[in-house]
């Protein structure tokens, strides 16, 4: 039972995500002087409680795919990888109607930079053979080159866009990430960890998206609204978000069990092709000894 710890550790926090809709998601402060309708708001009431069970549906079935033995196969690791980045463009593309305005600046130089080290990660191992010297100015030149040519012509100015666009955008960057690390095995394994912190941060900054839709709803009702202040995220949401905790320590747990295998597995083949060479060489010393013992027998005689 205990080698499935981070398997269920991991599938129960995405299962916890999903059933924090049943909770509040968002009320007023019970201390508010008057009375307002709705009170309180479930998380299957609102679009945002919607996103929070896609996302743990998404993350439910990311993590199976990565417990799968076959996930281990480069290949298809990879294509997992790909799937997890398909799947967050999929609920930008559902959820995301609003354009966003983002570009330039600090941020924009981050992203910029990380895109250049994903360029780096496809390019290096094409290159010839060099010292360790030689690789890295090289490795650091591509990542500078791209990093500018990437800032001057597509992120450093702000642009208006839907929420699939820049989504998409991030998602390429992090299953690019996933897929050029190494060991290669282990890339549905990275992606996964991205993709659970990824949902916490679309989940912790659903907070205020949430508050609103409250003070929305009594207003649509009866043209009454509670002040912002006055209201509070709750039990659904904080449920949440330790559903997305439990499901990144399984992650990372999980993560971390392979890639020790991976290690071990990959020192015990050093071990033995060093083991192999050296029995090679002793039976090539064994030989010309004998050959030595041979030559001398025959001078002997002769």
């Amino acid at each position: 039972m205990k080698q499935y710890r981070p398997q269920m550790l991991l599938l129960f926090g995405a299962g916890l995500i999903m059933a924090s809709i049943i909770w509040e998601l968002v009320r007023m402060n019970p201390s508010t002087a008057y009375i307002v309708e709705p009170w309180a708001l479930r998380g299957y009431e609102t679009v945002h409680g919607s996103v929070t069970f896609t996302i743990g549906a998404l993350l439910f079935a990311a993590g199976l795919l990565t417990i799968w033995e076959k996930s281990k196969v480069p290949l298809f690791s990879r294509l997992i990888a790909a799937l997890m980045g398909a799947g967050a463009i999929g609920i930008a593309a559902i959820y995301g109607t609003d354009e966003k305005t983002m570009g330039g600046g600090f941020t924009a130089w981050i992203v910029a930079i990380v895109a250049g080290f994903v360029i780096k990660s496809a390019i290096v191992p094409f290159l010839p053979k060099s010292n360790a010297l030689v690789r890295t100015l090289v490795s650091l030149g591509i990542v500078a080159v791209a990093a500018v040519i990437l800032y001057a012509t597509l992120l450093g100015t702000e642009r208006d866009a839907l929420p699939v666009v820049w989504v998409s955008i991030g998602a390429i960057l992090l299953v690019g990430i996933a897929v050029t690390g190494t060991p290669a095995e282990l890339a549905a394994n990275r992606m996964l960890i991205f993709s659970i912190l990824a949902g916490g941060a679309a989940i912790s900054l659903s907070a205020a998206a949430s508050r609103t839709a409250l003070l929305d709803a009594q207003f649509e009702l009866n043209g009454i609204a509670g002040q912002f202040k006055d209201t509070q995220v709750t039990s659904g949401w904080f449920l949440a978000l330790f559903g997305i905790l439990l499901a990144f320590v399984g992650a990372v747990s999980l993560w971390a069990k392979r890639r020790d295998i991976i290690i071990n597995q990959q020192r015990a083949e050093r071990q033995r092709l060093a083991a192999e060479a050296s029995a090679a060489e002793i039976q090539a010393a064994l030989e010309i000894a004998q050959q030595h013992q041979r030559e001398a027998r025959s001078q002997q005689q002769g």
